[in-house]
């Protein structure tokens, strides 16, 4: 009973990961030293680390003791891979979200939140996704992208297998972020393993991360990997301050 009273749950649609690889140098400033950034070598022999544009639908987020009151909204996010204290997650820099009463919540406990208009459109779904477009735009800039995606994730330096590259990516049970007020804090989320499908980065506009001097216009294309879970279903846990 009191999992349900502290708990939310939300269905997660077409969720979108455009993931880049970059110097784990640009990072450095943005990332707090008692986070360990998780990198990887290049085979050129420089220290790496990912960084992924997330998209997806909230459908009926709700608190996990009553079905309704419920809330449906688009949402982007903008992270990099973690650890703290054992804990694997994603550190999250930025958020753009399309409702007011989304926007309430997430600017409450998140900094660097923004209220955005976005335009979607979805071809595909458990099969694949011949095409999908999203476009969010905000007070800030915008963050916009075309991808396909009806493969199955393939194995990319330094990972052996497709399913390693993909659960890296997908399979986050922590969140960190930075809140309003200046202090880290941490969220745990509850899902299952995706099976995500993979596919190409067409073309894309990311100025959150041009902002941040993480990665340039023309480094966008072409994305280390693109993937696409259909649908999965998160069990949210409070933040909390990170200890």
């Amino acid at each position: 009973m009191r999992r349900a009273l502290t708990t939310a749950q939300v269905d997660v649609d077409n969720f979108v990961l455009v993931t880049h690889a970059v110097p784990a140098s640009r990072l450095r400033a943005h990332v707090p030293d008692y986070f360990h950034l998780e990198t990887f070598t290049s085979e050129s022999g420089e220290e790496m680390c990912l960084i992924s544009v997330t998209s997806f639908c909230n459908r009926q987020l709700h608190w996990s003791a009553a079905r309704h009151p419920a809330h449906d909204f688009d949402q982007m996010n903008f992270r990099t891979y973690v650890s703290h204290k054992g804990r694997r997650g994603s550190y999250f820099f930025g958020t753009y979200v399309s409702t007011r009463l989304s926007f309430l919540g997430q600017s409450a406990v998140a900094a660097n939140s923004y209220l955005a208009s976005f335009q979607v459109d979805v071809n595909g779904g458990p099969t694949g996704y011949p095409a999908y477009s999203t476009v969010a735009a905000t007070s800030h800039g915008e963050g916009s992208f075309v991808i396909e995606a009806t493969n199955h994730p393939e194995a990319v330096h330094p990972f052996e297998t497709g399913d390693e590259h993909a659960q890296f990516i997908t399979y986050r049970l922590h969140g960190f972020a930075r809140n309003p007020l200046g202090f880290q804090t941490y969220g745990p989320v509850e899902h299952r393993r995706m099976s995500p499908w993979s596919g190409t980065l067409l073309s894309g506009r990311f100025d959150f991360w041009e902002r941040l001097e993480i990665l340039q216009p023309e480094e966008v294309v072409p994305a280390y990997s693109v993937l696409v879970e259909p649908s999965v279903r998160f069990t949210l846990h409070p933040p909390r301050p990170l200890r």
